[in-house]
C-alpha cells in the first residue's frame, strides 16, 4: 500500500517536472518575435516592404516559417498582407491615428478611474516607481530603455484595473501604440515633455486632484493626432 502511494507521488513528481519543462519557440515564432520588435522600435518603418527572401536570409530561417510569422503578424495589425503584392509593416491615415487615439483614451481613462478607486496605493506605489526608473534612462541616455518604460506607465493602469475586459481591449493595439510612440519620440523635445507629464499625473493622483491627471493624460493620448505629420514624415 505505501509502495504505490510512492510510485503515485513519485511519477506526479516527475509529471510536474516534465509540464515545467520550457518547450523551444519554433522557427515562426522566433521570426515572429524578431519582425514584431524590428516594428515597434523603428527599424522597419511604416509602410516599408518586408520580403520573405530578405527575411529569409537575415534570419537563416527558410521562407515558410517566415510566411507565418507574416500571416501572424498580420492578425495583430502590426502587418498588411496585399495580394500579388507582398506583406508590408502596417501604416496609419490620419483618420486612423485620430480614431487609435479615441479608443486609448476612452480605455486609459476607464482604466485609471477604476484602478485609482479599487488599488489607489499599489497603482501609486508602480507609478512612481516606473517614474523613478524612467528619469534615469533619461540620465543615461537610454532611449530604448525609456520607451519600454513609458509602454510600461500606461500598461500598469490596466494591471490595477481589475477588468480583463479593458486589458484584453488595450492588448489589441498595444504593439501600434508602442510602434508610433517609437516615432514620434525621437526628438529630444518630445521625450522632455513627456517625462514632465508622466510626473505630474502620478503627482496629481496622489494628491486627488483626478481630473488635472486626467487632462494631462489626455494632452499627452491625444498628441499623436496633432503629430500625424511628423509621423509620415519620420517614415517617407
Amino acid at each position: 500500500m505505501w509502495y504505490r502511494v510512492g510510485v503515485t507521488i513519485g511519477t506526479e513528481a516527475i509529471m510536474t517536472e516534465i509540464m515545467q519543462i520550457k518547450r523551444p519557440d519554433s522557427l515562426s515564432k522566433i521570426a515572429e518575435e524578431h519582425i514584431r520588435k524590428g516594428i515597434i522600435k523603428g527599424a522597419f518603418r511604416l509602410g516599408e516592404s518586408l520580403q520573405e527572401a530578405k527575411l529569409s536570409e537575415v534570419l537563416g530561417i527558410s521562407k515558410t516559417p517566415i510566411r507565418e510569422a507574416l500571416a501572424a503578424l498580420k492578425l495583430q495589425g502590426l502587418v498588411e498582407i496585399i495580394p500579388q503584392r507582398g506583406a508590408f509593416v502596417f501604416s496609419l491615415s490620419q483618420d486612423d491615428v485620430v480614431e487609435l487615439c479615441q479608443y486609448r483614451l476612452l480605455l486609459e481613462t476607464a482604466a485609471l478611474e477604476r484602478a485609482i478607486n479599487v488599488s489607489r496605493d499599489a497603482l501609486l506605489a508602480a507609478l512612481g516607481d516606473i517614474v523613478t526608473q524612467m528619469a534615469a534612462a533619461r540620465s543615461a541616455d537610454s532611449f530604448e530603455l525609456y520607451l519600454e518604460l513609458d509602454a510600461e506607465f500606461h500598461d500598469t493602469f490596466f494591471s490595477y484595473c481589475g477588468n480583463h475586459y479593458l486589458q484584453e481591449g488595450y492588448q489589441k493595439v498595444g504593439d501600434i501604440v508602442r510602434t508610433m510612440r517609437t516615432h514620434l519620440s525621437k526628438q529630444s523635445e518630445r521625450t522632455e515633455k513627456s517625462f514632465a507629464e508622466h510626473e505630474a499625473i502620478v503627482a496629481h493622483l496622489d494628491e486627488g486632484r483626478f481630473d488635472t491627471a486626467l487632462a494631462i493624460l489626455k494632452r499627452q493620448i491625444t498628441r499623436g493626432e496633432r503629430s500625424y505629420s511628423d509621423l509620415i514624415g519620420a517614415n517617407q
